[in-house]
């Protein structure tokens, strides 16, 4: 995955997979505006520094919530995922199974967003892959790979 400069990117999750993915985006020049867990959504709205990710990643390894997080400029969303908090152009869904749905799905695609790539095993439901593959470059996670592509 090439997410070049400037690209504004949504990631729910914020464990390994959401960090690794954070920190490779940045490497490239993305702006990462979101990490997420099942508490809700905190939101950069001008993405988050390399100073900012280990941030997260002290509290994730402390065990502790995106909550606890903290900067003069972070949104915190309770209850919310990312997808209809802000416009992206790739989406990163890398938390749970099943957590992008149709309508989530139809926002993204509404509001721009040109790739999704699933870091979590099934993160999109079957009918929220029904809109994004027409509208995207939708690239699934490794469970749903094997069921789509037979691999």
């Amino acid at each position: 995955m090439v997410i070049k400069l400037g690209k504004k990117v949504l990631i729910s999750g914020s464990g390994n997979v959401a960090q690794f993915s954070a920190i490779k985006c940045k490497e490239f020049g993305a702006e990462v505006l979101s990490f997420s867990d099942s508490a809700g959504t905190i939101l950069e709205p001008n993405g988050f520094s390399d100073e900012q990710i280990q941030q997260i990643i002290a509290i994730k390894e402390a065990r502790g919530r995106v909550s606890e997080y903290k900067s003069p400029t972070v949104k915190y969303y309770a209850g919310e995922r990312p997808w209809r908090l802000a416009k992206c152009d790739v989406a990163l869904p890398s938390a749970t199974q099943n957590e992008l749905d149709a309508k989530d799905a139809q926002v993204l695609v509404d509001g721009g967003c040109k790739y999704v790539f699933e870091g979590a095993n099934m993160p999109s439901t079957p009918e929220a892959i029904d809109i994004l593959k027409p509208n995207t470059v939708y690239f699934p996670g490794k469970v749903r790979s094997r069921i789509i592509y037979n691999i």
